[in-house]
């Protein structure tokens, strides 16, 4: 578990968008800036989470077009259940990527991995 942890934070610290970890300040943001929300449900322990961020996320036109279109939003399904709870988003598995309004309408979702082409053509759908 502790290697998953060290592993999703550096990967996420590669990143030059600021993925926040909490769904009502994401929704704040999302409606002080009139951006979508790109929400990713995952959990440390799942592979494909590992894949989807550690090899699609940090690909600079991918990390861009989120940095610049969207409030990003990570939330752990095992060390933040709470948020994800909160946020009312279901899924029947990991990773689960939404694109939310800025009242926290789902407007498009990828349900599992997806490398970094069809991540972008999922971005590109909001």
């Amino acid at each position: 578990m502790r290697k998953a942890t060290l592993f999703l934070l550096c990967a996420i610290a590669s990143f030059s968008a600021e993925w926040l970890e909490n769904y009502g300040e994401a929704l704040n943001l999302a409606r002080e800036q009139n951006k979508p929300v790109l929400a990713i449900v995952m959990r440390q322990t799942c592979p494909y989470c590992r894949k989807l961020i550690g090899e699609t996320l940090p690909i600079k036109a991918i990390n861009d077009k989120i940095e610049n279109e969207f409030i990003p939003l990570m939330l752990d399904t095992e060390e933040n259940p709470e948020q994800v709870a909160k946020s009312r988003l279901r899924a029947n598995a990991v990773p689960a990527s939404f694109i939310l309004s800025p009242n926290g309408e789902i407007m498009a979702t990828r349900i599992g991995y997806a490398p970094p082409m069809e991540f972008m053509r999922f971005l590109q759908n909001d």
